[in-house]
């Protein structure tokens, strides 16, 4: 005689997401057996760079830019406001650096506004490429579609059909070729 099956305990239902305290006995790190190791402490000199105790990895050095050249146009309105500036004396010297701060805030602003300018041109030739290749993707996509019925016509009605379906798919390939290389000359 065979044995009554074992019954499976129930499915339980999803533990608690806030789980109580535990209370466990509190334990010594590292256990009481090890010995203490004594590590030289290091020479905080040999760091190549600082580091940041809460990330768990050295911080990278952040490295100032070198100052550019300033522009000739620049300097020679610098120039002439310290000119300026000895010649009418102290009592304008409010004056001239306020014309001097103008005349540099006026040249930043231009070159700014010519940043902006090469950086809307690169938008747009990223636009117009990413744009030539979804119509590139779009074309290859609809001659797969056609190339299936195309290929059954012309198998269908030439004899042989290879020659048909060869003469078809090299006519598919042409187009997509020729697509593609119109959109690379741009």
């Amino acid at each position: 005689m065979s044995e009554p099956p074992q019954q499976r305990p129930a499915p339980q239902a999803h533990p608690p997401q806030n789980y109580p305290p535990q209370n466990y006995p509190p334990q010594n790190y590292p256990p009481q057996n090890y010995q203490p190791q004594n590590y030289q402490p290091q020479n905080p000199q040999a760091q190549p760079y600082p580091l940041n105790p809460a990330a768990p990895y050295p911080v990278q050095p952040h490295y100032r830019r070198a100052p550019h050249k300033p522009s000739e146009e620049l300097r020679r309105d610098a120039e002439a406001a310290f000119a300026a500036r000895m010649e009418l004396g102290p009592e304008y010297t409010e004056y001239v650096a306020a014309n001097l701060a103008e005349r540099v805030e006026d040249l930043a602003e231009a070159r700014a506004e010519e940043l902006r300018q090469q950086a809307e041109l690169a938008n747009r030739s990223l636009a117009v490429e990413q744009s030539g290749r979804a119509r590139q993707l779009a074309l290859a996509i609809v001659s797969m579609v056609m190339g299936i019925p195309i290929t059954a016509i012309s198998a269908s009605e030439v004899e042989p059909s290879i020659i048909g379906i060869a003469i078809s798919w090299a006519g598919i390939v042409g187009v997509n070729w020729i697509h593609a290389r119109t959109f690379r000359k741009r």
